[in-house]
């Protein structure tokens, strides 16, 4: 087995025991009133945020403001691990925070949408939804998702994936990106987005709002 084949399936065994470890579960988060089943020693090894929160000086949790947006510890729902503490998340929704665990969990994750699978902003039955504005709207709520919580790692991976999707999707998204780029600081992504869009055509007035440093 070489060394790739050693971490890879490191990684795979990893990404199982999220899936499928309720049973060594010891934290319990709610998200869009769905239950998902971590592991503390695993979201504070791989992540500042989750370890201040687990083994901060306000431990069990300064959860009540940030990322998390709840109001503390929940009571324990029908299928929460017992002994467990269910944690309400309002401001990520499931699909993005399951994104997230999954790469604190394997180092890995696709972020685009599964394929041909219906999605509410793409019309398209057989789209792929590589650049469609389902893809786009996923990949931005998870980059968000990982600058809250501090995974630079997944903030740097979703950069680079709308570097590449911004190239062929509609201005509208194109625009969508650039906003979020600006919000963030995110020079190298507004800079593509902005040329992008000066080359598009759009009335000036618009331009003028969201390229000052062009025009």
């Amino acid at each position: 087995m070489t060394p790739e084949d050693s971490l890879r399936t490191l990684s795979l065994d990893y990404l199982n025991l999220l899936i499928n470890g309720q049973a060594f579960s010891d934290v319990t988060f709610s998200v869009e009133g769905r239950l998902v089943h971590a592991h503390r020693c695993i979201l504070a090894a791989r992540s500042l945020f989750f370890r201040k929160c687990f083994c901060g000086p306000e431990s069990p949790f300064g959860l009540r403001t940030g990322p998390f947006g709840g109001v503390g510890l929940a009571s324990s729902p029908r299928g929460a691990t017992a002994g467990s503490q269910v944690i309400p998340v309002n401001t990520v929704g499931y699909e993005v925070f399951l994104l997230m665990l999954q790469f604190l969990y394997s180092g890995q994750v696709s972020i685009l949408p599964q394929k041909h699978e219906p999605r509410p902003n793409c019309g398209e039955r057989s789209c792929w939804h590589t650049h469609c504005t389902a893809a786009v709207d996923l990949t931005l709520d998870t980059l968000s998702a990982a600058r809250s919580f501090g995974v630079e790692q997944l903030a740097l991976l979703t950069q680079k994936q709308l570097v590449s999707m911004v190239e062929k999707a509609s201005i509208e998204d194109v625009m969508k990106v650039l906003i979020a780029s600006r919000k963030q600081d995110m020079h190298q992504l507004w800079t593509t987005c902005s040329h992008l869009v000066a080359k598009s055509g759009l009335p000036p007035e618009i331009l003028a709002k969201h390229l000052p440093l062009i025009l």
